[in-house]
């Protein structure tokens, strides 16, 4: 009976190592992936700010059905234009903000406390109504050929009907009479942007939020099985303090011991692991921007992981050194 109790003991004390692993795996991945501040590093060394202005651009040509409210030297841009304007207008302090908002409203709605994600063009509105706003469109037309005299005759008559103006560079001296003009227009930028554009709209009847926290609930509530199986090992084995210290101490050791290695050395292959989920699993769940970044996503969601990872099996493995080590003292003192 006795060597069935220790045989059994043996089992549980390995499938506590294996599980206790795996906890420390999905209960950090539950509190890590799943905020922004996680990723805001990482996509920052992956210029993903800096894409917000060709993002904005292809939404300013893609989706305005009103160009008639922009000022006359802004109609008909193309997206090209429209990204070397946003690039002007806006300083890299404001794209960062404003891409800050994108994550905090993406990860809002991955935890159900949203039912869209949305991007603030508030700043952008502000800075177009300002005087950075005309000399983010000065700066446009200084980048065009210069204009011939007949595009500057043409320019004039449509100054004086409110038409289209031609895309040329115009000379210095006809600055002065297109400045006013913008900034009388330039008002009405405002009505015709959006206050704030959808990074995903509202979820689908099947809504896959839903089995996502699902998921996270079972990594919260993994460490469960690890002390469950511990508790049973403890009732099968443990019978004295020198027992306990090594049933307890050598699985301890070998738990934190597997845990730092994987937090050392472990980010490579778990990295391909999560970038394959978020490149298979997330297309349905993840704006199209951050689908963009599957790699910095998963490198950073690596890195954020394995460092408490690191930090909790090196923790695990010196109480279970001090256990075992215990043990031998409690030994020798006996004799």
């Amino acid at each position: 009976m006795e060597l069935i109790k220790k045989t059994l003991a043996v089992i549980f004390a390995v499938l506590f190592i294996i599980t206790a692993v795996a906890a420390l795996i999905f209960f950090n991945f539950d509190q890590k992936a799943f905020t922004a501040e996680t990723y805001q590093k990482g996509f920052a060394n992956a210029n993903f700010y800096d894409r917000l202005p060709a993002i904005m651009a292809e939404t300013m040509v893609t989706t305005s059905t009103n160009q008639e409210q922009f000022p006359i030297v802004m109609r008909g841009m193309s997206t090209q234009a429209w990204d070397a304007f946003f690039r002007t207008l806006l300083p890299q302090d404001v794209l960062k903000a404003m891409g800050d908002d994108a994550l905090n409203s993406t990860f809002a709605y991955l935890n159900m406390q949203a039912n869209s994600a949305q991007v603030s063009l508030t700043p952008l509105k502000t800075a177009m109504v300002s005087d950075a706003g005309v000399q983010a469109v000065l700066t446009i037309l200084k980048t065009q050929p210069d204009c011939t005299l007949q595009q500057i005759g043409q320019m004039t008559i449509d100054l004086l009907s409110n038409s289209q103006i031609q895309f040329c560079n115009p000379p210095q001296e006809m600055t002065p009479f297109l400045t006013p003009v913008i900034q009388s227009q330039m008002q009405m930028v405002s009505l015709a942007i959006p206050d704030q554009f959808a990074l995903i709209s509202a979820p689908p009847a099947n809504d896959p939020r839903q089995k996502l926290q699902d998921a996270r609930l079972l990594m919260r509530l993994s460490p469960i099985v690890p002390l469950g199986l511990l508790l049973l090992m403890t009732l099968l084995a443990v019978n004295s303090l020198k027992s306990w210290l090594n049933w307890w101490g050598i699985p301890f050791l070998i738990t934190g011991g597997l845990a730092s290695l994987m937090g050392l050395s472990g980010a490579p292959v778990v990295g391909m692991v999560f970038q394959r989920i978020l490149v298979n699993r997330m297309p349905a769940i993840l704006p199209p921007i951050l689908l963009d970044y599957a790699g910095e996503l998963a490198s950073a969601m690596v890195k954020a992981l394995l460092n408490p990872v690191l930090f909790q099996g090196l923790m695990l493995a010196l109480i279970g050194l001090v256990m075992v080590a215990g043990a031998f003292f409690v030994k020798a003192k006996s004799k």
